[in-house]
């Protein structure tokens, strides 16, 4: 994973995938479309154009995610970063959206992004009609533009038609775990109807197009799992309180200086406490929910989240305290429908 770049802040990142699947798109664009609407372009102009319009195309991808983004920092949930991958791209929201309204406004805006760039580049292809290049450029640019706006509408998490989906389904029953249910059960359906799809097609004799379709559907699909089992911890882990969560670790090293103090001095503690700083971003407070600490620990660099009580560490949370918790929970949840 390659940091390339940072806009308004968020970092963006780039998988070893995205090269691969920039290097073929370039290659189909340079031996496929490019020949065909411009015939008597050489094959140097050809594979010149295939990268500019490969690169403009992940470029249009990256505005919709960071349109995501940019939305999501304003209604107050964390970004962590932009990732490009073989897949297109993805906007790493550390939180849920905080009401369904604001995850309406995140989900719909990357699509409507998509759709201003199709409807830009299609009036740019009107007014250079006399230039044959351009006019392939922004034609192939406004078609996938267009086409990546309507397949994210389709209603199925983790996509964004699903996202909208599930705002719709938690405003109308107050229930997120509930909403979040249903949308990613079609988003399953969705992505294994896709499956099936490309291997109808690799069957026919698409076998690129087919292999093509059937690893989008894996991805939705494993997507769409993690995102409920996402939901299904956020469940468990909101009516709690992170002292209910935490391991209990001695807030003072003499019995009266506070462990916060006794991190700054730097030698009085031992290199596990000094970690344990109480002014750290990632503290939460003892009646915190247990939710808002596993949120920290998932972008905690210190695999742990100190609990904090005024200025002294009381507790520590780490990923086993949560796998700990979250089990009994799974444990009780199971008793209680064998009883019903």
């Amino acid at each position: 994973m390659l940091q390339a770049f940072r806009v308004a802040g968020i970092p963006i990142r780039v998988d070893a995938s995205w090269l691969l699947v920039f290097g073929l798109i370039s290659w189909s664009l340079a031996s496929g479309y490019f020949p065909r609407v411009m015939p008597d372009a050489s094959v140097g102009a050809a594979w010149l154009h295939g990268i500019v319009a490969a690169a403009l195309l992940f470029a249009s991808v990256l505005l919709h995610e960071l349109s995501h983004a940019l939305v999501a920092i304003e209604h107050g949930v964390p970004v962590a970063g932009i990732r490009l991958h073989v897949f297109g791209g993805v906007s790493e929201m550390v939180a849920e959206p905080p009401t369904p309204q604001a995850e309406a406004l995140i989900a719909g805006v990357g699509p409507l992004t998509s759709f201003v760039i199709a409807a830009v580049c299609y009036g740019m292809g009107r007014l250079v009609a006399g230039n044959p290049w351009m006019v392939a450029l922004t034609g192939y640019l406004a078609a996938v533009n267009f086409i990546i706006a309507l397949f994210n509408l389709v209603p199925g998490f983790p996509l964004d038609g699903g996202r909208l989906l599930r705002a719709m389904l938690w405003s109308w029953s107050g229930h997120f775990g509930w909403a979040t249910r249903w949308a990613t059960r079609a988003g399953s359906t969705f992505a294994l109807v896709l499956v099936a799809l490309g291997v109808l097609r690799a069957v026919g004799g698409e076998l690129v197009g087919g292999l093509w379709f059937v690893l989008i559907g894996l991805f939705l699909h494993q997507a769409a799992r993690s995102s409920l089992a996402l939901a299904q911890i956020r469940e468990q882990l909101e009516p709690l309180r992170a002292e209910d969560v935490m391991t209990p670790v001695p807030s003072t090293t003499d019995g009266s200086q506070p462990l916060a103090e006794a991190a700054a001095d730097g030698e009085q503690v031992s290199g596990d406490e000094a970690l344990l700083s109480p002014g750290a971003a990632d503290a939460v407070a003892p009646q915190a929910s247990a939710w808002e600490a596993f949120l920290k620990l998932g972008v905690s660099r210190r695999g742990r989240v100190p609990v904090v009580d005024e200025r002294s560490v009381v507790g520590v949370i780490t990923q086993r305290d949560i796998q700990r918790v979250v089990g009994v929970e799974r444990r009780r949840a199971d008793v209680a429908r064998r009883a019903a």
